[in-house]
């Protein structure tokens, strides 16, 4: 499978206590995709307001390590549309469309 590198650089992030850790999502010629921020304790999500391939994991994805966050878009941002990414997120053992709204790793 086809794979791009990116980076997780990480970055303070503003909440109404101050701030937190999270992750710029960058790939090649610094490109920032979105964003990587700790949710629940030790699980992960993703978002995105320009990407649809991000935004094709859907609302609040959640991953178990960052590892995971890393490898994964290091496959969604090599495809070429959101419907190629969505497509290999329900083939995958990924998708969860039962106890999870749609996707847990």
């Amino acid at each position: 499978m086809k794979t791009v590198k990116i980076e997780l650089r990480e970055v303070k992030l503003g909440i109404l206590s101050g701030a937190t850790k999270g992750w710029f999502i960058v790939g090649e010629q610094d490109i920032i995709h979105g964003m990587a921020h700790p949710i629940d304790g030790e699980l992960f999500t993703i978002s995105s307001t320009t990407d649809p391939r991000i935004q094709a994991f859907g609302w609040c994805p959640m991953f178990d390590s960052l590892a995971h966050v890393q490898n994964d878009l290091e496959i969604a941002l090599a495809m070429s549309s959101a419907a190629e990414v969505e497509e290999w997120i329900e083939e995958s053992e990924r998708f969860d469309d039962e106890g999870h709204q749609g996707h847990l790793h």
